[in-house]
């Protein structure tokens, strides 16, 4: 398996601009909603990263369908809550 310190030190560069841009939005949410939507928004640019350069086509599509199974395990455990 790949570690940061085997990467092209281009590599490393790259992923530390994104980590250095990401955690700044991070660090600046200031509510949990803001925090979802930044972490929302990452993981949205990292799927169209990887379907415009190939690495994953499906990209979009798995993140959608994690984000629809995280939404009905919510929706389950709030009519649960109510009894219903």
């Amino acid at each position: 398996m790949s570690t940061v310190t085997s990467m092209p030190p281009e590599a490393k560069r790259r992923l530390a601009n994104l980590a250095r841009f990401w955690n700044e939005r991070l660090a600046a949410a200031e509510s949990d909603a803001a925090l979802a939507q930044v972490c929302f928004d990452r993981a949205r640019a990292a799927a169209r990263r990887a379907q415009k350069h190939g690495a994953n086509p499906k990209a979009m599509h798995e993140l959608a369908e994690l984000l629809a199974a995280w939404a009905e395990r919510q929706e389950r455990a709030e009519i649960r809550r109510h009894g219903a």
